[in-house]
């Protein structure tokens, strides 16, 4: 019971009986991780190599900034103008 009002919880009777049940299930599988001799094992950052997936960085042509622009509903500083979202009014 103290646990659940530590986390906050409103746990029936029955809820707390089960919740304990697996709360004992959880410690005693930790016990059982703890007791391995992991001596001989390395830590792992990530359980799968990871590699680099993006490509190089290269310039190609792209399309005309003046003639996106002209398509765009606003456009200022040659930039898109796009609405406010957080913090300001117009």
């Amino acid at each position: 019971m103290k646990v659940a009002r530590l986390a906050r919880l409103h746990l029936n009777d029955s809820e707390v009986d089960r919740m304990t049940n697996q709360l004992a299930g959880m410690l005693e599988h930790f016990r059982d991780v703890d007791a391995l001799d992991l001596s001989d094992v390395e830590p792992l950052n990530q359980p799968i190599p990871l590699s680099n997936v993006m490509r190089d960085d290269v310039e190609a042509p792209s399309l005309d900034r003046d003639e996106v622009l002209s398509s765009a509903p606003a456009a200022q500083d040659g930039r898109f103008r796009v609405p406010p979202i957080v913090g300001f009014e117009e």
